[in-house]
């Protein structure tokens, strides 16, 4: 692969008064932090002279020392086809193979060892031009980290927009990796506030609108004054999203043991009513909406 960290060495170095494209907030953190062993398996898999980078709720966890759980969810940026990418791995890994569409088209591989879900999201970005240009090596290399940081920049919260290269999670080159963190979402991670990325990245996709509550909810952080002024507004917005999400992220935030709090919230927004309606009740939630009507949160 190219040598992304090396890159990320040579653009920290440089003096003050240069100009710098790339907004990257400089974090360096131990590699293996992000370890896990199925890492080394994975590497196998990955076409030669692709990239692989991990980001999301992998990393974001790992940097606040989240306990594990049996359900362990990794999210990869790759740029060679998912599909590929997942097929490879099934040559070593017993599991299975399904694609979705999320903001983007996504491969997924999914497997169990004894008591434990793995799932592998694999999403895919695009660098065939830039790997077919007649551009010098650094140049590429350039071009491709400003690629990834707009992927980034379109996601839904600074904390879960954070990413390292894969290369640097395992052996001899984990002692170090840099944290790709354009929105500032270490900061963030740091203050224990769920901050979106931009209010034009929550339009582009209501349904991130519940998830910021939910991820609040289970990190137990806060979320940004701004983007619940920004939600107590626009309730209507989240009609828009597409129902089978909308109800993934309501089931999840009601299996929470402590979801009132944060189901009040939704209701004094006026999202619950939104949510909770007769279009919703196909969508197999008839003993989650009964157990908000116990709860007086919807009437």
């Amino acid at each position: 692969m190219l040598g992304i960290e090396r890159l990320l060495e040579k653009i920290f170095s440089k003096k003050k008064e240069e100009e710098l494209n790339l907004d990257i907030k400089e974090n360096y953190v131990h590699g293996l932090l992000f370890y896990n062993s199925y890492f080394d398996t994975l590497a196998k898999a990955l076409p030669r002279g692709s990239f692989c980078f991990i980001v999301g709720g992998w990393v974001r966890d790992r940097l606040i020392n989240r306990p594990l759980g049996k359900n362990i969810d990794i999210d990869f940026i790759v740029t060679a086809p998912p599909m590929e990418v997942a097929r490879n791995l099934k040559k070593y890994i017993n599991g299975s193979i399904f694609q979705f569409e999320k903001e983007k088209t996504v491969a997924t591989f999914i497997f169990q060892e004894d008591d434990y879900n793995y799932r592998f999201d694999f999403s895919y970005l695009d660098i065939s031009d830039i790997l077919s240009s007649d551009l010098p090596y650094e140049e590429k290399e350039k071009k491709i980290l400003d690629r990834l940081i707009a992927d980034l920049m379109a996601r839904d919260f600074t904390i879960n927009a954070i990413a390292v290269n894969f290369d640097d999670t395992s052996g001899l080159s984990a002692s170090h990796t840099t944290l790709i963190d354009p929105s500032n979402g270490f900061k963030d991670l740091q203050e224990g506030l769920v901050k979106p990325i931009s209010i034009q990245n929550i339009i582009n996709d209501p349904v991130r609108i519940l998830r910021g509550y939910r991820l609040a909810l289970e990190l137990e952080f806060t979320l940004d004054k701004e983007f619940e002024k920004f939600v107590k507004k626009n309730p209507d917005l989240i009609e828009k999203s597409p129902k089978e999400r909308v109800r993934d992220e309501l089931l999840k935030i009601i299996s929470n043991d402590n979801s009132y709090n944060t189901l009040e919230k939704l209701k004094e927004n006026k999202l619950l009513s939104k949510i909770v309606s007769e279009n919703l009740k196909d969508l197999s939630i008839y003993k989650d909406t009964e157990e908000l009507l116990k709860k007086n949160l919807i009437s």
